[in-house]
């Protein structure tokens, strides 16, 4: 194998596989070509314009797989025109993910695979990826990359592995969900099994080097029974794929999901929440991980339309929490952490709400109605209204609840999102109470 200015040999195994591992490089912009040879043989193999940078894995459902002429917000033909640059970053899908046959299921497999199923070219971004069925790069993955190059300057290759519709368990290994009671009946399935899309491409790709890795997904978990299966297959994704990839801490970063309405409403519960509440609660007690809240989008369904300022919030993760040990001190971005509902206290008729707010910020409140709901032991919620108290702390309160003791916030399939911190985050979804979710 030769590949700028280095030659690296192997000897292929018994199955006819081999391996080289490429001494490190400084990123480059400049296209080089790869040349693969068997010795003995004249015959060789090139592939042409490869580039040096960072690589992101990418997985989930259709918000990740959904392509850029799908979900561009905003980023017409103009903008891409005039900005050429972007062309360095790349991207290839595994798994045909936006619109996968799912009559023909010989891409779904029981078993861990020795290749992926589908030979995809990567993908320049540029004026292909704009017209209606252009060519395919995820929407969201094009925003954090861009975000992720304006910073960095650098290519940035994405590998995006999303399949539409499906649920936490496909992706992580069989062996890593053994343990899970919920999951028993879902191993007597033919070809829906635990760990079946992990076993066609993440398995398969196990020894790429990645940076980090993006998940979006948990739309169809809150449409499936149990509930509760949802946060320890998640968990079991993160293992896993750490583990599979040899990168014990590789940052994974958590998108949240959205449900959808037709109108906003303060209070609505669903099970939507409870995938809401448990994928920040993963992010929280696992190390190495990000969270995007994305509950102030507006959308009707499950499919988020806005995905810039989403790529945004991921790049000052990524930035802060993944590359800012590397970078010159002004280049570091403004914080990216969701504040957290730390305690409650009762004071008169008002809940003090404390949060959890990373240094340098401080919560303020952005319109009415606020979304808050508030409840008395009857566990019956009304809208509240809300006052800050100090940079990290929300007095809410409702003239129709005596006494209360618990509050919601953004508890609806659309909710009102009217807490931000001052860098322009939302505050996540989030309750004081472990009641049933009526």
């Amino acid at each position: 194998v030769e590949f700028a200015g280095q030659t690296k040999s192997a000897t292929t195994a018994a199955d006819g596989s081999w391996q080289v591992v490429l001494d490190p490089m400084s990123a480059n912009a400049t296209g080089s070509t790869l040349t693969v040879r068997s010795v003995g043989s004249s015959e060789k193999a090139e592939i042409k314009d490869v580039l040096v940078g960072e690589v992101w894995l990418l997985g989930g459902q259709s918000n990740m797989a959904f392509p850029f002429w799908i979900r561009p917000d905003g980023f017409d033909q103009n903008q891409v025109d005039a900005n050429p640059q972007y062309r360095n970053i790349r991207c290839v899908t595994t798994l045909n993910g936006f619109m996968p046959d799912f009559e023909k299921l010989d891409w779904v497999h029981k078993e861990p695979q020795k290749d992926i199923p589908f030979k995809n070219e990567w993908v320049v971004f540029g004026p292909d990826c704009v017209p209606v069925h252009g060519k395919r790069i995820s929407a969201f993955g094009f925003f954090f990359a861009k975000n992720l190059y304006d910073q960095l300057k650098v290519p940035i290759g994405l590998v995006d592995t999303s399949v539409g519709g499906t649920l936490a368990h496909y992706w992580a290994s069989a062996e890593a969900q053994k343990i899970i009671p919920e999951l028993k009946p879902f191993f007597q399935e033919p070809i829906w099994t635990p760990g079946c899309l992990y076993n066609s491409t993440i398995w398969p790709i196990r020894n790429m080097s990645l940076r980090g890795a993006a998940f979006y997904l948990g739309e169809n978990n809150s449409l499936t029974e149990p509930i509760s299966m949802f946060e320890p297959t998640y968990r079991a994704v993160i293992a896993s794929w750490r583990q599979t990839f040899s990168y014990p801490a590789m940052p994974f970063l958590t998108i949240q999901i959205s449900a959808g309405d037709n109108e906003k409403r303060v209070y609505q519960p669903g099970a939507c929440n409870l995938i809401q509440e448990a994928q920040f609660r993963i992010h929280r007690t696992t190390p190495h991980t990000g969270f995007v809240v994305t509950a102030d989008d507006l959308h009707t369904d499950f499919h988020v339309l806005r995905k810039q300022s989403h790529g945004e919030r991921a790049m000052r993760w990524a930035m802060a929490e993944v590359y800012a040990k590397s970078l010159p001190l002004e280049k570091k971005p403004q914080t990216w952490g969701s504040p957290a509902f730390k305690s409650v206290e009762t004071k008169g008729n008002k809940l003090i709400l404390h949060l959890d707010v990373m240094s340098g910020e401080e919560l303020k409140l952005s319109g009415v109605p606020a979304g808050f709901v508030v409840a008395g032991e009857d566990k019956q919620f009304f809208e509240a209204q809300a006052e800050l108290v100090n940079k990290t702390t929300v007095a809410v309160w409702s003239d129709k609840v005596e006494k209360p003791v618990a509050a919601r916030f953004g508890w609806s399939s659309r909710p009102y999102i009217n807490l931000w911190t001052v860098s322009g985050l939302p505050v996540s979804p989030f309750r004081t109470d472990n009641w049933p979710n009526q």
